[in-house]
């Protein structure tokens, strides 16, 4: 074999141990990821962020009332903590955005909250883009996200997304324990408006809470497009019945509420309207009259609460705003409230403590009353429930009881 061919076979052996040299080399020193990688992981997972809280909802256009009310309770709640020298020392830096009530709008002003503004958490006004919109980027960035005020239940939205909204499976649950155990109700006739979607849903839970508490319904009747108009679904009931009904419970509207009463009140069945926050409205009496008095519903927030925490929220957002506040500011309030206690539990702005945190709070008490979070970031509360009375010719839902 000449110099030349040996040199050939040499290189061509050498050549065939390159990929496994290459393995090797490769085992022994392991892919580092590039810096920006490793700093964008810190920044999900436990870094400590600014102290700020971010704020979503409609300020203009026909939803604005829903995201400016959402904003001034927010507001004034930063304003209290921070006037105690604020939390683990910082002051709250509060940034809001108005999301036009579009979808683009909210997602938008979400991730300007989480990658500009680096906010722990996100208070979102109880209108359906500001709630849901933005839960994809605030769960990935892994940034709390409260919508306040929202009916809709999350669902598996994921681990970072709470509501403290009232559930009307839970308020249903406790109007019916009151008046069973209170007022001694046992036969209810149940009338849905096919139409709506909530009635539908309301009245799922109204039977639920009637059966739980061995309650009998002895009437169920629809109205709506093919269904029954109120004077034959008043008849109906006594028919069913024999007239013997404690209350008549109606999930939907406040004007077809007192309209259904009235009837009632012209077939002479005597009982009361019971239903949830919708009836709450000056229309139901404004157009029924006495045939609505006694009536019974529920809601999120009692502007005439005997609780201290209550006391508070009202005289401050009287002070600052010169009016009552509402239900959605009193939501927007506590979600504040309960971030910053979690915050306090938590001694650290990183966010995967802070949700530890939130999710073990319980019986936290606020403007809207004691609250604890279940299954998926859904809140365990106890309703406000009112009963419709008259004085000196004035109708008013008056507080009857609260827990």
């Amino acid at each position: 074999m000449n110099t030349a061919m040996l040199k050939a076979v040499i290189f061509l052996v050498l050549l065939s141990f390159l990929p496994a040299l290459a393995i090797a080399q490769t085992e022994k020193k392991p892919k580092q990821k590039p810096a920006i990688e490793k700093e964008a992981a810190a920044s999900k997972s436990d870094r400590p962020r600014p102290m700020r809280i971010g704020v979503i909802g409609p300020e203009t256009g026909d939803q604005a009332v829903y995201g400016l009310k959402t904003l001034a309770g927010a507001s004034i709640a930063v304003k209290e903590i921070n006037s105690k020298g604020g939390i683990l020392g910082k002051k709250i830096e509060l940034f809001n955005y108005d999301d036009k009530n579009t979808k683009g709008g909210a997602v938008n002003a979400a991730i300007k909250l989480i990658e500009e503004h680096k906010v722990i958490g996100i208070i979102a006004a109880p209108t359906g883009w500001s709630s849901f919109g933005p839960l994809f980027a605030a769960d990935e960035s892994k940034t709390l996200y409260i919508t306040a005020g929202t009916r809709r239940k999350l669902g598996r939205s994921g681990n970072f997304i709470f509501r403290n909204s009232l559930p009307d499976n839970l308020a249903a649950e406790g109007t019916i324990a009151y008046c069973t155990d209170k007022l001694g109700y046992k036969r209810y006739a149940i009338i849905t408006a096919v139409e709506n979607d909530f009635s539908l849903q309301l009245t799922a839970y109204f039977k639920k809470a009637v059966f739980d508490k061995k309650g009998a319904v002895v009437a169920e009747v629809y109205t709506g497009s093919g269904y029954s108009g109120f004077k034959e679904a008043v008849a109906e009931i006594k028919q069913k019945s024999k007239g013997q009904v404690d209350a008549i419970i109606y999930t939907g509207s406040s004007k077809e509420g007192a309209e259904i009463m009235e009837e009632a009140k012209n077939q002479g069945l005597n009982a009361p309207l019971i239903g949830g926050s919708d009836l709450m409205s000056s229309e139901l009496w404004e157009i029924g009259k006495d045939a609505v008095l006694g009536a019974i519903a529920y809601n999120s927030f009692a502007i005439d609460s005997k609780s201290k925490e209550a006391a508070r929220f009202i005289e401050l957002y009287k002070k600052e705003k010169g009016e009552d506040p509402d239900a959605t500011a009193a939501l927007a309030y506590d979600a504040v409230m309960l971030l910053s206690e979690a915050i306090k539990k938590a001694k650290t702005t990183d966010t995967i403590k802070v949700r530890e945190a939130i999710a073990g709070i319980k019986n936290f008490r606020g403007a809207t009353g004691a609250m604890s979070f279940g299954v998926g970031g859904e809140p365990l509360k106890h309703p406000f429930i009112f009963r419709l009375e008259k004085k000196d010719s004035a109708y008013s839902f008056n507080l009857v009881d609260e827990k």
